[in-house]
């Protein structure tokens, strides 16, 4: 009895069915016995948003009942979190989470290249869903990916929507116009636009300005005067998301805010940090892209991102999962498969103790750090640091490719 391709796809199609239901169980339990069901507070924030447009009512005047937050994303993020409102909390909670889990399995078969599933001994060649699902489970330990969860955030959905749509081919239909969508939802990834200029990923460019164009469009077409409120006013206040100096807001301004307060040269500090070390992210993620190590380009424009940003919570940092394979990648094309090794466990491993959170935090108790509590006050960004000055070493060698590429 022959097997025909419409038997082999649907039994895949039962296979990716069974795996999303037993991460939905999976995720109801694990919300269970973390007690989550009383918290993801950003999550609420999200439902907040949809529920006020249901209701007609002010989305920018509106704050959550017990903590105050107020919904700080573009009118898109709102009318996109509709379903979610309109559900009760525990299937929102389910279904958001679910979806959250299956994008870090999403971010790490990305990330891998085919080479790394070589590794694998003979016995698990074949088994790259257990394999991903070991990752997704154990990255549960990264402080970023927990805070993400634990938080109900969106950062992972928006870490796979990008890496997924810009590492297709380069004459794949619409690609770049979901990098749009995600700006059209939070603005942090805006600068990925200027990677795809400075690439010269010309039709990539030209759908991710659509896609950001249509998430405009369909917030004006809805809820107008909100929109128009969001684009000229909500956009330009940075305070509105938090304090600047929590330990949390790893970035530079963070970092600055941290030292000086509300100090005058704070400002025009943050601004020559974060273009300056935005031309040099942009130069090194061209290098790797025309050396065709697109995740590596990706990641490292990632580190842009979360640097110049004037708000870059701990959970934005999922970034880590790419950024970590490729540092991974380029220590053993260099130095071998040993620092390798040692390179995964530390870089991953830092991140699992969580280390921000060791010195005196919240009611301004950073503005006190001694010199060694900034250290660890400060670990994302210094690790990050880290990871770009070893992927721009190890760069050297792609120059020649890059520039033949060029030519």
């Amino acid at each position: 009895m022959t097997t025909t391709s419409t038997d082999v796809h649907r039994t895949d199609r039962r296979w990716i069915v069974a795996a999303i239901l037993g991460c939905a169980v999976f995720v109801a339990l694990g919300a269970w016995a973390y007690g989550l069901f009383d918290g993801m507070i950003d999550l609420r924030v999200y439902r907040m948003g949809g529920s006020v447009l249901l209701d007609r009512a002010s989305l920018y005047d509106a704050q959550l009942p017990g903590s105050g937050l107020p919904f700080t994303y573009p009118p898109f993020a709102a009318i996109a979190m509709v379903p979610l409102a309109a559900v009760p909390w525990g299937v929102a909670l389910v279904v958001w989470t679910t979806i959250s889990v299956l994008c870090i399995g999403a971010i790490w078969r990305a990330a891998l290249p085919e080479s790394a599933w070589n590794l694998l001994p003979q016995h698990l060649s074949h088994k790259r869903i257990a394999v991903l699902a070991a990752l997704t489970l154990a990255s549960l330990l990264l402080e970023p990916v927990w805070q993400t969860i634990q938080f109900g955030q969106i950062n992972l959905l928006l870490t796979a929507m990008i890496l997924l749509d810009l590492i297709r081919p380069q004459n794949a239909r619409w690609r770049g116009f979901w990098v749009g969508v995600t700006i059209g939802v939070k603005l942090t990834p805006l600068p990925f636009l200027a990677f795809l200029l400075i690439t010269k990923q010309w039709r990539a460019f030209r759908n991710a300005v659509l896609g950001l164009l249509a998430t405009m469009a369909i917030g004006f077409a809805v809820v107008p005067n909100q929109s128009w409120e969001y684009w000229t006013v909500v956009i330009r206040n940075a305070n509105r998301v938090g304090g600047l100096a929590y330990t949390a807001n790893q970035s530079f301004m963070g970092f600055l805010s941290r030292l000086g307060d509300d100090a005058g040269w704070i400002q025009p500090v943050w601004f020559v940090l974060s273009a300056v070390f935005g031309l040099l992210v942009l130069w090194l993620a061209r290098r790797y892209w025309l050396a065709d190590e697109r995740v590596t380009a990706i990641s490292v424009m990632a580190l842009a991102v979360l640097y110049a940003s004037p708000v870059s919570w701990s959970h934005h940092w999922v970034w880590i999962i790419p950024l970590g394979v490729s540092l991974i990648r380029a220590v053993d094309g260099r130095w071998g498969r040993r620092p390798a090794i040692v390179t995964a466990v530390l870089w991953y491993g830092l991140f699992v103790l969580r280390s921000i959170w060791w010195v005196p935090y919240r009611d301004d108790r950073e503005l006190s750090w001694s010199f060694w509590q900034s250290i660890p006050g400060n670990s994302h960004l210094i690790l990050g640091m880290i990871a770009f000055v070893v992927l721009a070493i190890t760069s050297r060698a792609k120059a020649p490719a890059a520039e033949r590429s060029a030519g």
